[in-house]
């Protein structure tokens, strides 16, 4: 197996190309990696066939410029358009990484086995030489470009080589210790596990009083995902990490304030102070396995209308293929998505409002073919939603709905951490139940795993009580605890009363009925005065202060 450096993507000789990844596009210069020219797309040509098999990085040991160094070393043919470099790759000095985890699938649908060996040892590729990770990570360059990405970079050196041969296996049962937080936390464990017949244990919940931090600690999970910080433990590795956040007060990161983060950590000085065009700057700080869904925009800052704005891209997103040939998605997303929306929403179409101020409704047409039909869309709209017909207006809890859901649906891919900050802040019980039940299906459907912080007792019923940590604190600081009962397919009632400290907190009714028993003289007429007026839970608190039962019951033998 022949490999070639080459200019265009024209008149491709048999073998595996590498081209920049500029090439065929817009953009006039290669992506700069922190000062590193690294990016390229690999094709596979056999028998006048072309394969693109996607993008991937290869750095040369004390080269910032591979291309360059290609073009020095490798041996020109046809013209100069191409340059075999087979002879300049080797392990000991060049190591390579895909972009993608798709990369590695591709590779194994279109080659065989022993191509797909052959392929992943002449490109150096990292996941093959995986017992060379200690030391390309003492190579200039590997940490900062091939590494940007935090744990999703790593979860392809483990697994990208199983996976284009066919042989990888996930993880059935693993859990997450977070022993790194600041201040005064112990350390937090999250367990996950399929293999649970009835509620697999997917997602786990945070749970606690406000001033807990259970934001504080998505965010340090956040942070830990995406390379911000290190970790103290060996993590599972994820490929891409979905964070969603809907109060007006929260401070998680967006994709590019997670670019410009990972530049300040990793750059040159004189990099984060160059300026650069606004396309040239998108193009340099393009992350593409961390998504932020709220209001904050892409500059970071609060904007009202933007989750509208993210859910049009999102629902289009879901429609159109990401490889860019458009066809419909596999039913489960859209039509999950479209089930789910139902729960709150009472609708027989979905659509946009197009630029020149009419709408488009989403019909079979535009779903086998929605090239045409988006290019008119004005995606500040957002959604819209009709009845026989009639656009109508949504209430305050079913709009935050119609912008959470599609941007869930469209973010989460294969084997992602999903992290949400108390999605309940909007939504009516029935809804909550919509949104965990599309959640556990995407979770299901893409091998992936979430953590919520929540208030919710509507949302434990949902999970197994393996899957819960309840925040406490104490002098010491704060810890956590599991529930003392089976949280899954509980009582309402008996969730409120163990895991968020209801049985323990005295109720304005009860003070109330203390009052009226202070100033009772007569306890039979206190209840029939009472009775009538009150619920099951006051009359039984009633009669234990009436009646209460004997501290100490002694039994006597016969």
């Amino acid at each position: 197996m022949k490999f070639y450096y080459s200019k265009t993507y024209a008149d491709l000789i048999d073998g595996i190309h590498v081209i920049q990844d500029n090439v065929g596009t817009h953009y006039p210069a290669p992506w700069n990696d922190f000062d590193y020219i690294v990016t390229f797309n690999a094709v596979y040509v056999a028998d006048s066939k072309i394969i693109k098999l996607g993008e991937t990085k290869i750095l040369i040991n004390g080269q910032a410029n591979t291309s360059k160094y290609f073009l020095e070393k490798g041996t020109k043919i046809d013209d100069g358009k191409t340059t075999e470099i087979s002879e300049l790759l080797d392990a000991s000095n060049t190591v390579s990484l895909a972009s993608d985890i798709a990369y590695y699938k591709v590779i194994h649908t279109n080659l065989s086995d022993d191509d797909a060996i052959s392929f992943l040892d002449g490109i150096c590729d990292a996941s093959y030489n995986y017992e060379n990770f200690e030391t390309y990570k003492q190579w200039p360059g590997f940490k900062s470009a091939l590494l940007r990405q935090g744990t999703t970079a790593k979860a392809r050196i483990k697994k990208g080589y199983p996976t284009a041969t066919g042989r990888y296996e996930r993880e059935a049962k693993f859990s997450i210790e977070v022993d790194s937080l600041p201040g005064s936390f112990e350390p937090l464990k999250f367990n996950f596990s399929s293999n649970r017949e009835l509620g697999a244990t997917n997602t786990n919940l945070l749970i606690g009083e406000n001033g807990t931090g259970k934001t504080h600690i998505l965010k340090h999970i956040a942070s830990l995902v995406t390379g911000l910080e290190t970790s103290t433990n060996s993590w599972p590795y994820f490929h891409k990490l979905v964070v969603a956040a809907f109060s007006p007060f929260e401070h998680f990161h967006t994709s590019n304030e997670v670019a410009e983060l990972l530049i300040n950590k990793y750059a040159p000085q004189n990099m984060i102070s160059r300026e650069l065009s606004k396309s040239k700057r998108k193009r340099h700080l393009k992350i593409n396995k961390y998504s932020y869904i709220g209001y904050k925009n892409e500059s970071g800052k609060f904007q009202l209308d933007w989750p509208k704005e993210q859910s049009a891209k999102s629902l289009l997103k879901i429609i159109i293929d990401a490889e860019g040939t458009y066809k419909t998605r596999p039913k489960s997303r859209f039509a999950i998505l479209k089930d789910t929306l139902h729960i709150a929403i009472d609708f027989d179409m979905l659509g946009f409002k197009t630029k020149d101020g009419n709408h488009i409704l989403i019909t079979e047409d535009f779903l086998n073919s929605p090239e045409p039909f988006s290019k008119s869309v004005d995606l500040r709209y957002g959604i819209c939603f009709f009845k026989k017909g009639v656009e109508f207006s949504l209430s305050s809890g079913q709009l935050i709905y119609s912008y959470m859901l599609p941007a869930l649906a469209a973010e989460i891919e294969e084997e992602s951490l999903v992290l949400l900050d108390e999605p309940e802040l909007y939504l009516h019980p029935s809804l909550e139940v919509g949104l965990i039940t599309m959640l556990q299906n995407l979770l299901k459907d893409t091998y992936s795993y979430a953590v919520i912080a929540t208030h919710s007792a509507v949302l434990a019923r949902e999970i197994d009580s393996n899957g819960i940590n309840i925040l406490r604190r104490s002098e010491r600081g704060t810890f956590s605890v599991k529930p003392a009962i089976e949280t899954f397919g509980g009582s309402l009632d008996a969730i409120v009363g163990d895991v968020f400290d209801d049985y323990h907190e005295p109720k304005p009714y009860q003070q109330m009925i203390d009052s009226e028993i202070t100033k009772s003289k007569d306890h039979s007429e206190l209840l029939k005065k009472i009775s009538p007026m009150v619920g099951d839970e006051a009359l039984a608190y009633i009669n234990s202060k009436l009646y209460p039962l004997p501290e100490t019951i002694i039994f006597k033998e016969k």
